[in-house]
């Protein structure tokens, strides 16, 4: 039974590492907002993606691809998914020959209001959890945590 007791250690451990809190936590929150965006018939990167679009209009499909923190060629299937919806349309870009723009299209802007209303309603449920103070502090946490891990590896 020594084993058990070492394994049952180690497993406590792990859930108690600051990577693998953070995995539940947002595999949680991923799951709920998935939950949440169902009705509208868009996936989670989805939504970030069309979030994004109305935030940066006019951005190219890699530029999109690293905002939304996904590799060029998902992106590739998720604006090929949300053009053919109607949701999302593509125009040249001045400059360039080759790199088109991504704009939200009217039907793409109506469907993103009512989906953001839902997905914000999974952030403020969670946010709710902590008093105003915590909030601040949480973010400023994970902000760090973030800059932390995009750093300089130690050894």
């Amino acid at each position: 039974m020594a084993g058990g007791r070492a394994d049952a250690e180690r497993q406590r451990e792990i859930n108690e590492r600051v990577s693998t809190l953070l995995q539940h936590a947002s595999s949680e929150m991923i799951a709920r907002k998935a939950e949440a965006l169902a009705p509208f018939d868009l996936t989670v990167t989805q939504y970030t993606a069309l979030l994004m679009v109305r935030c940066n209009p006019g951005v190219s499909s890699a530029q999109l691809a690293r905002l939304c923190r996904i590799t060029p060629q998902s992106m590739s299937v998720v604006t090929a998914a949300l053009e053919q919806r109607g949701l999302t349309e593509r125009m040249p870009v001045a400059a360039s020959t080759r790199i088109m723009a991504l704009a939200l299209t009217r039907k793409g802007g109506a469907l993103l209001t009512k989906a953001d209303a839902a997905a914000r309603r999974v952030d403020q449920r969670y946010e709710a959890e902590f008093s105003a103070e915590e909030l601040a502090t949480f973010r400023a946490l994970l902000h760090r945590a973030r800059l932390a891990v995009d750093g300089p590896a130690v050894s």
